[in-house]
């Protein structure tokens, strides 16, 4: 380095800093990734974000109404979940398995306006092949009408209540055999079910929550003239695999939702750079198409809110995203990894002019991003970051080109103009003159008068 700065002669010291400085400055410009966000280009619409609550089985909320208004609500101190996963017992017990859940649906619904969907692990043991509740086992094939009643049952004792169920689902996990609380479904069953008996029940049928979201399970379902109709949403769990786009799905017109999945339960949901495994595997569900992602526990060390009744580093990660991408926004295309390691997703409002950027830094390092929009401009963004020293902490506000902290989460919240083509941050004669001049491109003629003849006279 001595010898190349005795080489510049007679330039001053000064003048060396300076080219130093420029040089850092090139290199700073190179290195940052960009990540082209088209609006005009959308994806699915997003139903939220969510988690289990299980009372039965000793996994709810110990102090309901604040914690789920901790969960559910979307203030500053709350998470912003949107979907709650419960449970349907395999018998009432007099009406005391019934109600466990209902105290926290009812406040999660009624305060906070999010949706309940319920998941049977077994249908009571006197419809199914062994007796029991555990060990597998199947539906009985003469119980199929009386399970379908038994579902529809509680949809009714829950809408009763004040607590309407968004969706039921027809089991969890059918096809994977375990001891505690299970039923084993073949594709072919759960076809004939939800073809044959499951018009019955009042609200959307979910299918079919396979626990590494098989799509040989559900393709017979969704190529079925009678078990499709009676199918409103295709739903799976990610353990071990199964997190993969699903064009069939969506080519009939299916919501794609992930119910269920944890990314870990050996440390505490703070271990941190561990946490931040949820922001990214919420970025690989998106960017596969999916309308909905589900976490396992929310109540639990290593869940989204700890025992206590405290907000975790993984509910911050979580937050990133249902705090701000909202139930009806819609993610629009965006380069998924602008850089080795770094992730963007976004999504728009369609009620307002709302953009949402998410991204996503597994390096060790910091790293730079630059957004560029296409179909519209955004000036500023108002930056938040959950990192080792930030959680959710609002940054203020910044502009397109942004340094990621290292192992962080960001979500950028702007407002964007829409008509400004060249991007200058306003809408003016220059705009109009780019989409005249697509006009033109489009009718293939020379001038805007002959387009004007060929609207008025077809010529």
């Amino acid at each position: 380095m001595l010898k190349k700065m005795e080489s510049l002669g007679n330039i001053s010291g000064g003048q060396i800093l300076v080219l130093l400085l420029l040089t850092s400055l090139i290199t700073a410009a190179v290195e940052a990734g960009t990540a082209t966000i088209n609006l005009n280009t959308e994806k699915q619409t997003i139903r939220g974000f969510g988690g289990m609550t299980f009372p039965r089985w000793g996994r709810g909320f110990t102090d309901v109404n604040n914690q789920v208004d901790t969960v559910f609500g979307n203030g500053p101190g709350q998470i912003g979940l949107t979907i709650m996963r419960i449970d349907v017992p395999p018998d009432n017990n007099g009406g005391t398995n019934w109600s466990l859940a209902l105290p926290s649906a009812q406040r999660a619904i009624n305060n906070h306006g999010a949706i309940v969907f319920a998941s049977p692990w077994s249908p009571p043991p006197s419809m199914k092949t062994n007796g029991s509740t555990t060990n597998g086992g199947s539906l009985k094939t003469d119980s199929y009408g009386a399970f379908a009643t038994y579902l529809s049952d509680f949809a009714n004792y829950f809408s009763s209540n004040g607590a309407p169920l968004y969706a039921i689902s027809v089991q969890n996990e059918p096809d994977v055999t375990v001891t505690y609380e299970s039923c084993s479904w073949t594709s072919t069953q759960m076809k004939n079910f939800l073809a044959n008996n499951a018009s019955v029940i009042p609200t959307r049928v979910m299918a079919a929550e396979s626990y590494q979201f098989f799509h040989s399970f559900t393709d017979p379902i969704l190529n079925d003239s009678s078990a499709e109709p009676n199918t409103d949403i295709i739903a799976g769990h990610i353990y071990g695999g199964g997190l993969a786009d699903y064009p069939l799905a969506r080519s009939k017109g299916k919501e794609v939702w992930m119910t269920e999945h944890y990314t870990e339960s050996a440390q505490d949901g703070n271990v941190w750079p561990l946490a931040l495994d949820v922001g990214k595997e919420i970025h690989d569900c998106m960017a596969a198409n999916m309308n909905a992602y589900v976490w396992w526990y929310i109540r639990r060390y290593y869940g989204p809110m700890g025992e206590s009744g405290n907000i975790t580093k993984r509910g911050n990660c979580m937050s990133h995203f249902a705090k701000f991408a909202r139930p009806g926004f819609v993610r629009v295309d965006a380069t998924a990894s602008p850089q080795a390691n770094v992730y963007v997703t976004a999504y728009a409002s369609n009620s307002d002019s709302n953009l949402v950027i998410v991204a996503v830094n597994k390096n060790t390092s910091s790293q730079s991003v630059t957004f560029s929009l296409s179909g519209g401009s955004c000036s500023s963004y108002t930056k938040y970051e959950t990192s080792s020293s930030n959680s959710l902490s609002n940054m203020g506000s910044v502009g397109s080109t942004n340094t990621l902290a290292a192992s962080s989460i960001n979500t950028f919240v702007g407002t964007v103009l829409y008509g400004d083509l060249n991007n200058d941050g306003r809408v003016d004669f220059k705009d109009f003159a780019i989409l005249g001049q697509g006009w033109l491109t489009v009718y293939g003629v020379d001038t805007l008068a002959d387009i004007a003849d060929n609207w008025l006279y077809g010529t």
